[in-house]
Formats: C-alpha cells, sequence, structure tokens
C-alpha cells in the first residue's frame, strides 16, 4: 500500500515555480506493473490535494490518461492563482530543505542592465569561490562559447554539464578562466555579515538567502555577533531570499525584536474549510541571541519571496509600517505556504500550497507583492556589504541624514535587468 507522510516539522513557503519530478505516466507499451504504479502516484496526488489543497474546491474533474506525465498532469489540477505548488524528486529536495545541499557550481547569475550575465552570488563551498569570483564578475565565455551569442537556455544547458570552461571579467577589465567541475554544495544562507561603522553608528548587515534547516545556527551566529560588537542599526538584505522554513521565519523575526513581543502573536496560519481545525498562530520566542532593534532596513527585489515576506509582514504591527523600511523593489508576493507531503514508495513529494498566512493585525494577501519604500535598481557590480552597493548605500544615508539618495538613470528600476527563466530544482535552488 502506498503511503503519505505529513512532514510536521517542516512546514515551507518554498519555491517561486514548479519542480517537475521527471516521473513519466506510462504509455500503452508499459507493462502491467508500471500502470499499477503510475495509476498509485496519480491516486496519491488526487487524494493528497482533495484533502490538503488550500483552494481544494476549485480543483477540476480531469482524467489522468490525457496528460503525458505525471507533472503535467499536478499542474493541469493548479487555480490560475497558484504560481508555486509542485512535485519533486522527494530525496533531492529533502537533502536541500534539511541541510542546503544541492550539486552545482555553487553560484548564481542574473543579467545586468548592459545584457552582461554577472554573478548576482556565491556560495563559500563554490570551487569558483576558492579562485576569487564574487558576486559582480561577468561571465563573458563558457565552453568555448562567447556569452553573448548564446541564448539563456543554452547557457543553462552549459550549466548543468558536469564539467565547465569559464572566463569571468571582474570591473576592471581582468580576465580570469577557470575549469571546474560540480560538485555537492553546502549552501550557507548568510551570504554576508558585517558590523559597518557609518558616521559613528554601528550598523548590522545580514545578506540572507534562505530559510533553510541550516539557518537556525547560522542565524544564532550572526546575532552574536552583532550583540558583541553592540549594532544599533540592522539592514536586512533579502533580495534574493525565495522563502523556506516558517519556523525559521519566527526564529529571525524573534532575532530582530528583541524578545520584547516573547508571546505576542507573530502570525496567523489559515487552511482550507475542512482543515481549519489545524489552523495554528506562531508567537514570537524567547531566543538568546536576540537584539531588540528599533526599526529595520530591508532590501528586496521580484526574487524576495514566501517566508522573507512573512518576517516583513509579521515586524510591522509591532515595530510600525514607518519602521519597517523597504528599499529596491517590490517583493514577490506569496501569502501563502505549502506542506510537504512524503511518498516513499515512488521518491516523491507532493507540496501543494495548503495554508495562507496573516500578520497579528489580520494583514496578509499581498499576492500583488509588498511596495517598498524606496524604489532603485539592484546593484549588481559591488558585493554584499559594500556600503558604496546602491541599495546599502540607500540605507546608510536614511541612517545618518534621514532620507534617500537622489536616483540616476544608471539606478533606476527603469533599467533593465532579468533573471534566469528556470524551472523546477533550479528555481528552488535559485543557484547553479
Amino acid at each position: 500500500m502506498t503511503k503519505n507522510r505529513f512532514l510536521k516539522s517542516f512546514k515551507f513557503f518554498l519555491s517561486l515555480f514548479i519542480f517537475s519530478s521527471f516521473i513519466a505516466a506510462c504509455s500503452d507499451d508499459d507493462n502491467n506493473n508500471s500502470r499499477r504504479e503510475s495509476k498509485t502516484i496519480y491516486e496519491t496526488i488526487d487524494q493528497t490535494m482533495s484533502e490538503w489543497y488550500y483552494w481544494n474546491e476549485e480543483l477540476p474533474n480531469i482524467n489522468a490518461s490525457n496528460y503525458s506525465s505525471v507533472n503535467d498532469y499536478f499542474e493541469a489540477l493548479l487555480v490560475s492563482q497558484d504560481r508555486w505548488s509542485y512535485i519533486a524528486n522527494l530525496d533531492a529536495l529533502l537533502a536541500y530543505l534539511e541541510n542546503g545541499t544541492y550539486k552545482g557550481y555553487g553560484l548564481a547569475f542574473k543579467y545586468d542592465s548592459e545584457g552582461k550575465l554577472r554573478v548576482k552570488l556565491i556560495f563559500e563551498e563554490s570551487p569558483l569561490a576558492s579562485e576569487g569570483i564574487t558576486r559582480g564578475w561577468a561571465l563573458i565565455n563558457i565552453n568555448g562559447m562567447a556569452i553573448a551569442d548564446l541564448t539563456e537556455n543554452q547557457v543553462l544547458d552549459e550549466l548543468d554539464k558536469a564539467t565547465c570552461t569559464f572566463v569571468f571579467e571582474n570591473n576592471l577589465g581582468e580576465q580570469k578562466e577557470i575549469t571546474a567541475s560540480q560538485q555537492e554544495i553546502d549552501q550557507n544562507s548568510v551570504l554576508s555579515r558585517k558590523i559597518i561603522d557609518h558616521e559613528g553608528v554601528k550598523v548590522a548587515y545580514l545578506a540572507f538567502d534562505s530559510f533553510i534547516g541550516s539557518s537556525e545556527d547560522a542565524l544564532n551566529e550572526a546575532f552574536d555577533y552583532f550583540k558583541n560588537n553592540e549594532a544599533k542599526e540592522l539592514v536586512l538584505d533579502f533580495r534574493y531570499n525565495g522563502g523556506g522554513s516558517t519556523t525559521i521565519s519566527n526564529q529571525l523575526s524573534s532575532l530582530i525584536t528583541g524578545n520584547l513581543f516573547e508571546g505576542e502573536i507573530y502570525s496567523k496560519v489559515f487552511h482550507n474549510d475542512s482543515k481549519s481545525d489545524e489552523n495554528f498562530t506562531y508567537a514570537f520566542s524567547n531566543q538568546s541571541s536576540a537584539l531588540g532593534f528599533e526599526r529595520v532596513f530591508i532590501i528586496t527585489t521580484n526574487r524576495t519571496a514566501s517566508a522573507s515576506e512573512m518576517v516583513i509582514n509579521g515586524l510591522k504591527p509591532y515595530l510600525g509600517d514607518d519602521k519597517v523600511i523597504l528599499i529596491g523593489s517590490k517583493t514577490h508576493g506569496k501569502p501563502v505556504g505549502m506542506y510537504v507531503f512524503e511518498n516513499q514508495d515512488f521518491n516523491l513529494a507532493i507540496v501543494p500550497i495548503s495554508f495562507s498566512i496573516t500578520n497579528a493585525a489580520d494583514e496578509g494577501n499581498y499576492f500583488e507583492g509588498i511596495p517598498v519604500d524606496f524604489e532603485i535598481a539592484d546593484d549588481l557590480s559591488h558585493d554584499f556589504g559594500d556600503p558604496e552597493e546602491s541599495n546599502l548605500q540607500a540605507a546608510l544615508q536614511y541612517i545618518s541624514q534621514g532620507n534617500f539618495p537622489t536616483i540616476t538613470a544608471a539606478k533606476s528600476l527603469s533599467t533593465t535587468e532579468r533573471e534566469f527563466k528556470k524551472k523546477g530544482f533550479d528555481l528552488l535552488i535559485d543557484a547553479n
């Protein structure tokens, strides 16, 4: 008998897009065992979705035999508002969610306003990090082909290869050729943490990439560092944070508020009508590493989603709208979350939208994204934590002067930057 195990320990606001599990439906030529297996998968999906899907009353009545794969069938079940539910390879998903591990080169790219493909982030274990590559370096050639001559999909195809030869160029025009192979990457969710002494004020800066299992200790270490250095202001860099565990989101918000609101409602979770008895609330918790910041500056982009938006929304009733100051561009807009349902027989994870979430003031429903207080383009020419980086620079000016800088054309959101149009596991980790 096929078994679904609901992973109660994980309450995720996971990825931004659907991850294909690559489980093909059976054709007429398949043997009987394969037919039975696929039917069981479909039945498992149907049962899970009818019971736990947030929009379960809107599920269509469709025939699985009309779809060429299990993933196509699953996508056909989703309501138009749902950009996030997916099915996945169970082992790969849990390895990432629990430990932050995946196989790749350990970095991510983004096209800048001039069409150059730049490193937007790089993990500590990347084989390219040890060669001196940092955020802002441009990839100009891969495997003997100029990036300018390749489509986005062609670049991604090359990055999927087990070994690549890269040619990078820094902002000084210096080039570096590196041959590297994919490896198991332990993603460090804290990309940077530092104290910036800005005009006599100690400013804590934290670039935080994802809410995964390994983030708990990393956040405690970062806030211990901030506390020991007597930080007075906080800049939280969420620009590429696509979400993760709501429990870690609760931890981070509690660290920020310094136990001032311990026991008070942080957020409320609501399920579909048939699962309303599962509704619950998160409360601010006591954290030994907590500080009591009176306000927080948060850097965002349209990649800022889910658990990171939960932090923004959850802090506002307590710190005040004018003390949760957003810089960058409007967030993604995902006020809903998902549970992981495990099917070990087929190594399948079913991850449907299962609940919506509000803050203590019952504010939520930000499907169009959370607007920023100061719009400014992403600055790919500077590394995380560089005071000259445009978004961080704007926060620092506000701290010292009480106003934001004048925007130049180069820093305006009207400039065209674009992310890779990824799907599946690549989007879940948002790295190559």
